[in-house]
């Protein structure tokens, strides 16, 4: 036997039903399989590796009635189980038995909640807690008291609630409830190399930094991402925020070090957590930004919290680069980050090479 084959075997001994293209055969029941198949799995003398049921069927072999291998591929029965256990936290059903839950679908525990990680990229416990909160937002755009939209979602007292909750929402539950009415969020604006820079700060950090070329424009967008909030420019009070910037954005400052206020998923904020540790003057791939966040096999993901950063610079996600050296994606624009991060490479590099 190849190598080829020893591998698609441990595939069988895995289940990993993510190999879609080749069927297994097994001669003493003349039945073929997909890879991961949970059919009683055969003695590996009397298997035979196919790469494609046509072929399976050529040989003499009959397709398997539990997964139907004839149909051609389907979605990965791993991931069909990890949606179901989606919805099944979603639904408020967070304290049910993961274990049973997993072998039910004849897989370990253990297995189960690695590969949950891996395709939602936050643990399941996270994810319950994430669930919860939204419940909770969702009770409080109702009618109902805040005690019992606490209660319905799940957690067992308001103190519960104030501890793992409420900091999923940003803000209390009352100003939830009134849209975020009342919150205060200033900015400025300052004109840079790369062109205009508008920086917006609640009492509690950064909460925005746009690049681009109309400072209307980013005005206006900052408007719709806080709709109900009172937006004012205040020049004096984002002061040391904007000298920081226009420093950072040529070279000659970490902007990292500002306070920020951000909203996100629970893995979005681990992603942003794990870009301010990025050291200035460096670069790392999506890759090696997954297995820092312990996602390894969840880049689309992270490239897609990189996306959603909206504070350029403080969170920085111009430092992220493919894996072949070519820059990826940047919501503000390739050039944009091609010149922040020649920038910090020559202001680094001139610092290296200063004499102490």
């Amino acid at each position: 036997m190849g190598d080829r084959d020893e591998l698609l075997w441990a595939a069988v001994i895995e289940r990993d039903d993510t190999v879609n293209n080749v069927v297994y055969a097994v001669k003493t029941t003349g039945v073929f399989c997909r890879i991961g198949c949970k059919s009683r799995q055969p003695l590996r003398r009397n298997v035979r590796f196919f790469e494609s049921a046509a072929e399976a069927i050529a040989a003499g072999f009959r397709p398997c009635q539990r997964c139907r291998p004839e149909e051609g591929p389907v979605p990965s029965q791993v991931l069909a189980s990890v949606v179901e256990l989606c919805r099944r936290v979603e639904d408020g059903h967070e304290k049910f038995d993961v274990g049973a839950f997993a072998a039910e679908r004849g897989y370990s525990e253990r297995h189960l909640r690695r590969r949950f990680v891996e395709i939602v990229g936050v643990p399941v416990a996270a994810y319950a807690r994430l669930a919860r909160a939204d419940r909770v937002r969702t009770s409080l755009r109702s009618e109902i008291s805040i005690t019992r939209a606490i209660a319905d979602a799940g957690y067992g007292s308001s103190r519960a609630f104030y501890e793992h909750g409420a900091t999923q929402l940003g803000m209390s539950p009352v100003r939830y409830r009134g849209g975020a009415r009342g919150e205060r969020v200033a900015f400025t604006s300052l004109l840079t190399p790369l062109g205009t820079v508008v920086a917006a700060s609640t009492k509690r950090g950064v909460c925005a930094v746009k690049i681009g070329d109309r400072e209307s424009a980013l005005i206006d967008e900052l408007h719709r991402e806080f709709p109900l909030a009172t937006v004012l420019r205040d020049d004096d009070e984002l002061s040391d925020v904007a000298n920081v910037l226009a420093d950072a954005v040529r070279g000659g400052a970490e902007a990292t070090a500002l306070p920020v206020d951000l909203e996100g998923t629970a893995f979005q904020m681990r992603v942003w957590n794990a870009l301010r540790g990025v050291p200035y003057g460096e670069t790392r791939t999506y890759s090696q930004l997954a297995e820092r966040v312990g996602a390894p096999r969840a880049v689309r993901a992270v490239a897609s919290a990189c996306a959603a950063n909206r504070v350029a610079l403080v969170v920085p996600c111009h430092r992220i680069i493919r894996r072949d050296g070519a820059l990826g994606g940047y919501r503000w624009g390739l050039e944009t980050k091609r010149a922040l991060l020649d920038a910090e490479r020559t202001a680094a590099e001139a610092r290296r090479s200063a004499p102490e």
